[in-house]
């Protein structure tokens, strides 16, 4: 695993130690239990990072704009979050093999590391190819294809671990929703 997606995940559990005891480390079993063809997509600094830091399944904030009009041009730090929560292994694999986009994405080798909590299809996906890969919110509805859904993507960070130093403990995005309703209509 890249020196500076570590450093920046233990300064994350290190800003916030309330959010050590949410998530779970993986286990190596699990990971050797996938179907192969899942196992073979799933990069290994992705692995370590699953195994050695409890990320899997801890819910998290990201600065997200929705796609409104009128937060398209605010900065990171003036967007609502979107309520996320990472993907254990058990997890990329079910969305992998069972829903789409990411049965599609993934003959693209693009794996769906953080999933809404609405569970509607869409999330977060990164390159699997790639060691320190950008990280794209991807919409269920935005393409048929995996080159079609990538196009329309919206790039969240040009890395992941730029990605984990937007990350923040989660917000109900309805509080901030309700306290901004103007920007929107």
């Amino acid at each position: 695993m890249e020196r500076e997606i570590r450093e920046n995940i233990e300064q994350f559990f290190k800003n916030y130690p309330e959010m050590t005891g949410i998530g779970v480390k993986s286990e190596q079993n699990i990971f050797q239990n996938l179907k192969r063809k899942i196992e073979n997509k799933i990069p290994n600094w992705y692995k370590e990072l699953l195994i050695e830091y409890p990320i899997a399944d801890l819910k998290i904030g990201i600065p997200f704009n929705y796609g409104w009009e009128s937060l398209k041009n605010k900065s990171q730090s003036e967007l609502p979050f979107m309520n996320t929560v990472f993907n254990s292994f058990e997890n990329i694999e079910f969305i992998a093999t069972e829903e789409f986009p990411g049965f599609e994405l993934i003959k693209e080798n693009h794996i769906c590391i953080a999933e809404d909590t609405n569970k509607d299809g869409d999330g977060y996906y990164i390159n699997t190819k790639e060691q320190n890969p950008r990280v794209i919110y991807i919409y269920h509805d935005c393409g048929k294809n995996a080159s079609e859904l990538i196009k329309n993507g919206q790039i969240i960070s040009e890395s992941f671990s730029d990605f984990v130093k937007l990350i923040r403990p989660p917000e109900f995005a309805d509080k901030w929703l309700n306290e901004n309703e103007h920007l929107w209509k």
